[in-house]
């Protein structure tokens, strides 16, 4: 089965999965391009247009959101290394509520490559490579809402009361 999502906001509707893989702003030099359209910058100046989707680390997001960036038009793509923690729910929200976008999660590797990556069915980040073995996260192997069935991460994530509370 193939998850068909239509989200309403405030700025227009999203339709996932997407067709095509849309133009992506990268903000970090170590991310390898694997497909698509990428550009890699170093920084998005504020009030610049929009961008289909942007590709940073958390603290980049958060530098963005605090500049009034443009919001991208498809999603939200936050890249992280494997020693890195996996986004909270109210980081999510916060991307949310400031991009009106889905916020999808990568991990990437220290040669840039791609090691999991978040469908839009957001149930896990699927291994996108054999050689990433994460130790000590639970690992998912039933089929994904997204139709793959590749393993998947399924990160602990505090929910949003508690995390908030901290």
């Amino acid at each position: 089965m193939m998850l068909s999502t239509v989200w309403k906001g405030s700025r227009s509707a999203f339709r996932y999965p997407l067709e095509a893989v849309p133009a992506t702003a990268v903000l970090v030099p170590w991310f390898r391009q694997t497909r698509g359209p990428v550009r890699i910058v170093d920084n998005l100046p504020p009030n610049t247009a929009s961008h289909a989707s942007i590709a940073a680390t958390w603290p980049q997001f958060e530098r963005l959101i605090g500049a009034g960036h443009a919001a991208p038009t498809h999603s939200a793509i936050v890249l992280r290394r494997p020693e890195d923690a996996f986004l909270t729910q109210p980081q999510r929200d916060l991307l949310w509520q400031a991009f009106g976008v889905p916020v999808f999660e990568q991990i990437i590797g220290d040669c840039g490559e791609l090691l999991a990556a978040e469908c839009e069915a957001h149930e896990g980040l699927h291994l996108e490579s054999a050689s990433f073995r994460p130790a000590g996260l639970p690992l998912e192997t039933a089929p994904c809402g997204c139709g793959r069935k590749t393993p998947r991460l399924i990160p602990v994530r505090a929910p949003a009361a508690a995390a908030a509370a901290r």
